[in-house]
Order: structure tokens, then C-alpha cells, then sequence
């Protein structure tokens, strides 16, 4: 009887980590994947995110890997190259005569078509921190990476973009981070109209990974990461491809890298999101702050258009006005709302299918028959009390 009672017991557990929606992970500072390339065993890169087979990559030189194999014991990873990435070139004349134009800000030509150029920002992880400058690398109460989300609120306003910063805090840093920050995401767009949502984080492997020079300032490379777990997932694809190639053209190595990660980052509440890695936690929150100077160029360009090369001062006309998003029900999916109920059903589906185990694994062919009889006679019997009420 005892081996039955942890065999059932095993069941159980299995069964509840499998409705768990995790779509984060994280071990500890110093416990970060390292992916390598299933051809030569080099690194592709390293990563203090979930990953898992099915994933992509995408390489500074714009090489596409999909992950093959994932060892989660010691965290590591091995890729697959898949193909050569295209990616959008920035008509550089048309870029120069919108910058240097003193007349107008940067890139004003090709906004003054859109209609809507508002970003908003938030932090999913709002208690990450830089070790060298904030002393930890986490603050309860809000960390320094809502210092550099506040920089790169500032540094698209330089450029003529309406930048609403939302600080609220959404600790701890868990895999329940992403349900809860659902609540601000839905705000930004719902109640602040904004054209475009930035989730800024930062990594947490080596400082190697991400330092780099801008114009000479001390800097750190950026990672951009899409979720692949929605619809709106070739949307968001492409306007990350879209960020790289700007960047690759006017700050080489200001992007470092594209990751297509398994879950879901709250990119399906609008077809224009994006979840930024300013750096890492073991190097200068400073190095963060200067980048955002730069990456909030790259993505107005990106994000508003006017200078890729064949589409110089045009505006699509889908772009033109941003696309009405249908908010019917969407509380329904916001951490607040949707967890309890979603919990419970998971829940209750555990304890019948691990009842149904117990009831098999505990007795025979004979006994197991009985016992369901008996059951829906006790059913039955409840029924037709319930009807001469």
C-alpha cells in the first residue's frame, strides 16, 4: 500500500508542474544557459533565460540558429545553424538629410505621417539591479533598471516620441512576474493609447557578454527578445529585425542578438512589443543609461519609419494609425482575474486524473469495477434526492 500511496504521490507531481505557466526562468545569480553550436561546439551565446528546444537565435553576423537539444541539469544548449538572416537596409542619404536638418528633430519628416507616436514603457522585473553601481543585484522596492527604463523615456523624447513610463512594481522576480506586469501592459495600451510596448530587463551572465563602445562612451550591447508562444509573433519578429538592421547600420554592435524564446511576455496583447536586455547585472548601470541613448534613435527610425531603403518618407498605411485592439474580455487574461479560476480548474483536472490513478494502481480489474458502480450509484442516489426537492 505504501509503494501505491507514492506512486500516487508521484503522479500528483507531475501532473501540477505540467499546467504551471512559466514563461521566465531564473536560478540564481552565477546560473545562466550556455548555447553552443551543435556543428564545432563553440558558444553561440550565453543567456539567464529559459531555453528550450524549438527556440531561435539570432547571431550579431544575422545567422539564424533553432535549438536542437537542451540539458537543463547543467544548462546547456545546443543549436542548429538554419539559414542567413536578411535584414532591412537603412537608406543612409535619407537618414543624413533628416538628421541634419536643423530645421526639423531627427526623423520628423517620417514621423508627421504617423499618427500616434507614443511608446510605453515598463519594467516585468522591476527589482533588477546593476551590482557595481546600485551595491545588489536586485532592490526590493524597485531597482536600478527602472533608472535606465526612465533614461530611455527621456532620450525618445530628444526625438520627438511621446514616451509614457509606467513604474509600477511587479516583485517578486518569478514566473508569476509576467502575469502580473499583464495588468500594466494592458494599461499602457488600453488607457495610454501608446503605439508600441518596451518590457526593458536586463540579463544576468558575465559583464564579457554585453560591454561595448559607442562613439567611444563606455556602453552595453542590447538583446532583443520575442516571444514566439502568440499570434502576434511575425509581427513582433519583424520589428526586432527591423531594430537590428537599423542599429547594424548607424551603431554596429549596439544589438547584439535576437532570442526567440518559448513563452509569451505579454507580446500578444499588440502586434508592436518588444522585451529589451540593457546589458547585464555585473557590470555599470551608467554603461545601460548610455545605450538607451542610442537604441532609443535606432527605434524611433524603426519604430516610425522614413529612412529604410526603398521605403524613404513612406508610411504604410497600417502604420499610419494604430490598429484597434479588441479589449473585450482581456481582464479576463490578466493576472488578477484569470490566475484564480485557471489555478482552481488546474486544480481540480490534478485530483480527479490522480484519483483515477490511485483507483488503478490500488486495486484489481474486479475491485475497480465495483468500486465505479458503487460510485454512480451514490451519484444517482444524490440526483434523485436533489429532484424531489
Amino acid at each position: 500500500m505504501r509503494n501505491k500511496i507514492i506512486i500516487f504521490t508521484i503522479f500528483i507531481i507531475i501532473f501540477s508542474i505540467s499546467i504551471v505557466n512559466a514563461d521566465d526562468w531564473y536560478d540564481g545569480y552565477g546560473s545562466y544557459y550556455k548555447v553552443y553550436n551543435i556543428e564545432d561546439d563553440t558558444i553561440l551565446f550565453q543567456i539567464a533565460r529559459e531555453v528550450s528546444r524549438g527556440d531561435k537565435y539570432i547571431s550579431s553576423d544575422n545567422k539564424m540558429y533553432e535549438i536542437t537539444k537542451v540539458n537543463k541539469k547543467d544548462h546547456t544548449a545546443y543549436g542548429k545553424f538554419i539559414k542567413e538572416i536578411e535584414i532591412p537596409r537603412m537608406n543612409k542619404e535619407a537618414f543624413a538629410i533628416n538628421k541634419d536638418n536643423d530645421e526639423l528633430p531627427t526623423f520628423k519628416l517620417a514621423q508627421n505621417e504617423v499618427e500616434n507616436r507614443k511608446v510605453g514603457i515598463y519594467a516585468t522585473h522591476s527589482a533588477e539591479s546593476y551590482m557595481p553601481s546600485d551595491g545588489t543585484e536586485s532592490t526590493e522596492g524597485g531597482g536600478g533598471i527602472l533608472k535606465v527604463a526612465n533614461k530611455l523615456k527621456e532620450n525618445f523624447e530628444n526625438y520627438g516620441v511621446e514616451a509614457i513610463f509606467d513604474e509600477t512594481l511587479h516583485e517578486p522576480h518569478d514566473a508569476g512576474a509576467y502575469k502580473r506586469s499583464r495588468r500594466t501592459a494592458v494599461q499602457l495600451i488600453r488607457d495610454a493609447g501608446v503605439y508600441t510596448l518596451i518590457d526593458v530587463h536586463r540579463d544576468a551572465v558575465p559583464a564579457e557578454e554585453y560591454l561595448t563602445e559607442i562613439e567611444g562612451k563606455p556602453a552595453t550591447m542590447v538583446r532583443l527578445v520575442v516571444g514566439r508562444r502568440n499570434q502576434n509573433f511575425p509581427a513582433n519578429e519583424q520589428l526586432a529585425i527591423k531594430i537590428k538592421g537599423v542599429a547594424d547600420e548607424m551603431y554596429p554592435g549596439l544589438v547584439k542578438d535576437i532570442f526567440y524564446a518559448k513563452g509569451d511576455y505579454n507580446q500578444d496583447l499588440t502586434p508592436r512589443a518588444i522585451l529589451v536586455e540593457m546589458g547585464t547585472y555585473d557590470h555599470t548601470r551608467e554603461r545601460a543609461e548610455v545605450s538607451t541613448e542610442y537604441l532609443s534613435e535606432v527605434m524611433t527610425i524603426a519604430i516610425f519609419g522614413g529612412v529604410e531603403e526603398g521605403k524613404e518618407n513612406e508610411v504604410s498605411q497600417e502604420d499610419k494609425k494604430v490598429t484597434p485592439i479588441n479589449f473585450e474580455g482581456i481582464e479576463d487574461m490578466d493576472a488578477d482575474t484569470k490566475s484564480p479560476m485557471k489555478g482552481a480548474i488546474g486544480l481540480i483536472a490534478v485530483v480527479l486524473i490522480g484519483g483515477l490513478i490511485f483507483l488503478f494502481v490500488s486495486n484489481s480489474g474486479q475491485e475497480l469495477k465495483s468500486k465505479v458502480s458503487n460510485l454512480k450509484q451514490g451519484f444517482g442516489g444524490f440526483s434523485n434526492r436533489g429532484n424531489k426537492k
